[in-house]
C-alpha cells in the first residue's frame, strides 16, 4: 500500500485511489480494480494509455538531448511537430509555438496578440474580450478573458477588467430566446461590445469552438462562428480560438473551427495533443501574424524555461503519429455517432437528464430537477460530483463541467469523453455503467427515476 502525506491535494480531504497501470482505455488502482475511462482523464488521453511506441521516443529523445533552451536551440523533434501539426491545420495556420499546456498556450495567444498590434503602432489595442461562459486556464491573464464565476472569484480583485459577452449555449440561451428566431444575437453582442469599447483598444477576442467544462460540450449553431470571424475581421480584432480541450481531433474533425469553415488568427492546443504522455500545449499562429513579426522586431517577447522542450515534442511526435498510423483521427466521427446514439437510447427520456449535447468523442449531459421546465438541483446537493463519485465506485471513469452556466445560475453537468481507441462494446460498456450510476446517486438523494 502506498503511503500518502507529502502531496498538496486538490482536495485535502477526498480519498485518491492509487493509479498504478494503464493499458487502452483502462486504467488500475493498487487494489487491482479497473476503471474504463470514460473522459480521457480530462479530456487528454486521446490515444488511451500504454502506447509503447510513445515510450519509446521519450526514452530516445532524453537520452539523445533531454534539453535545449528555445533561445538558443532548435531540435529535430520541434521541427517535425511543427510540420505535422500544421500540416492538417486550416489554410493559413503555419506556424506553431510549443508550450507546457493549454494555460499557458492561451496566455501566449493574448502575449502574441497584444505584441502583434503593437508592431504595427496600434500599442492601444490590449483589450481582450471573452465570454461569460469560458475557461481559458488558471493564470490571471486567462481568468480575467473567462467568465466562469466559480474559478474566478477567489482571484477577482487581482484580475483585469476585460469585456465578456454572452456565449452561444441556446439549451440556457443567455437572452431568453429560441434559434434560430433569436438571430445569433450572442454573436451580434461582439460588434455592440467592440464599439463600446473602442475598436482602437480591442485586441482579441477569445472563444471555445466548442464549450468545454463550462458547458459540457455545447456547440454553436452554424451562423454563429462565421459571423464572429466577420466582425473580428472588420474591426482589426485578432480571433484566437481556444481548441486546447475540443480540438485536436476530438470533434470528429481536425480542428474545431473546421466544422463552420472558419480560420481563426491563433488557435491553441493542448491536452490531447500530448496525449497525456508530457505536458504539451501550443500556439498555431496564422503566417498573417508570423509575417508582422518577421518583418518588425524579427522577436517574439514572451516565453517559458520548456517551450520547445525536446522530450516533450518527441512524445507529441509520436503521439500525432500513433493517431494516424491507427487511422484514430478518422474513427471518431463513426465512434461519435455511436456514442450519441447510445447516450439517447439510455436517456433522451429520463426526466432528469435535459440535455444531451456535443459531437463527435466530445459529449455532455446537463442534469436537472425538472426537465419540463429545466429547473436545476439545488447546487448544494452537487448531484454532478455525486455521479461522478458513484460511477468511480461502478469503475468508470467521468468528469464534471465546473461552475454557473450562461444564465450566471450554477448547473450540474457531465463530460463525456472516451479516448479514440474505445471500441464500440466499451461504448456500450460506459454507458450501462453511467446509466446504473446516475441512477444509484438519484436513489440515494431521494429521486428515484
Amino acid at each position: 500500500m502506498l503511503k500518502k502525506g507529502h502531496v498538496f491535494y486538490r482536495s485535502q480531504n477526498k480519498d485518491y485511489p492509487v493509479a498504478v497501470r494503464g493499458e487502452g482505455v483502462y486504467l488500475y488502482d493498487g487494489e487491482g480494480k479497473r476503471y474504463l475511462d470514460g473522459s480521457s482523464g480530462c479530456l487528454v488521453t486521446n490515444i488511451g494509455y500504454g502506447v509503447s511506441s510513445v515510450a519509446e521516443a521519450l526514452k530516445n529523445e532524453a537520452l539523445k538531448t533531454g534539453y535545449a533552451h528555445g533561445s538558443t536551440f532548435t531540435t529535430e523533434a520541434q521541427e517535425e511537430l511543427a510540420a505535422l501539426v500544421t500540416e492538417k491545420a486550416p489554410e493559413g495556420l503555419d506556424y506553431a509555438y510549443f508550450l507546457s499546456g493549454g494555460t499557458e498556450a492561451n496566455e501566449t495567444a493574448i502575449s502574441m496578440a497584444l505584441q502583434y498590434h503593437m508592431q504595427r503602432g496600434k500599442s492601444s489595442k490590449y483589450k481582450v474580450i471573452g465570454r461569460r461562459l469560458s475557461y481559458h486556464g488558471s493564470s490571471f491573464a486567462t481568468l480575467s478573458a473567462a467568465g466562469n464565476v466559480e474559478r474566478r472569484k477567489m482571484y477577482s480583485p487581482l484580475l483585469m477588467n476585460f469585456p465578456l459577452i454572452p456565449a452561444p449555449h441556446c439549451y440556457r440561451c443567455y437572452y431568453g430566446l429560441s434559434y434560430p428566431q433569436c438571430g445569433i444575437i450572442c454573436a451580434e453582442e461582439l460588434e455592440k461590445t467592440i464599439l463600446a469599447e473602442g475598436a482602437d483598444n480591442v485586441a482579441a477576442f477569445i472563444a471555445e469552438p466548442i464549450i468545454g467544462t463550462s458547458a459540457a460540450a455545447s456547440v454553436p449553431p452554424k451562423e454563429y462562428f462565421p459571423r464572429i470571424r466577420e466582425i473580428c475581421s472588420k474591426h482589426d480584432v485578432l480571433l484566437i480560438c481556444d481548441e486546447v480541450l475540443c480540438g485536436y481531433g476530438r470533434p470528429g474533425s481536425y480542428t474545431a473551427q473546421e466544422l463552420w469553415g472558419v480560420t481563426s488568427d491563433l488557435t491553441t492546443l493542448g491536452k490531447g495533443l500530448g496525449g497525456g504522455y508530457i505536458p504539451m500545449g501550443a500556439v498555431i499562429a496564422h503566417k498573417d501574424i508570423h509575417d508582422v513579426f518577421s518583418a518588425n522586431w524579427g522577436k517574439f517577447y514572451h516565453g517559458y524555461t520548456y517551450q520547445g522542450n525536446p522530450v516533450s515534442c518527441a512524445g507529441a511526435v509520436a503521439v500525432h503519429r500513433y493517431l494516424r498510423e491507427q487511422k484514430l483521427f478518422e474513427q471518431v466521427g463513426p465512434k461519435g455517432e455511436l456514442l450519441k446514439k447510445n447516450l439517447h437510447a439510455a436517456f433522451s427520456d429520463h426526466p432528469h437528464v435535459g440535455d444531451i449535447r456535443g459531437t463527435g468523442l466530445l459529449m455532455g449531459l446537463e442534469l436537472v430537477l425538472d426537465r419540463s421546465s429545466k429547473e436545476s438541483f439545488d447546487p448544494a446537493l452537487s448531484v454532478a460530483e455525486k455521479v461522478r463519485e458513484t460511477a468511480l465506485e461502478e469503475g468508470l471513469i467521468t468528469y464534471t463541467g465546473v461552475g454557473p452556466t450562461a444564465d450566471i445560475i450554477p448547473r450540474d453537468y457531465l463530460v463525456i469523453g472516451p479516448p479514440f481507441t474505445i471500441s464500440e462494446a466499451e461504448i456500450e460498456m460506459m454507458i450501462q455503467k453511467l446509466a446504473v450510476s446516475l441512477e444509484k446517486t438519484l436513489m440515494k438523494l431521494g429521486y428515484a427515476k
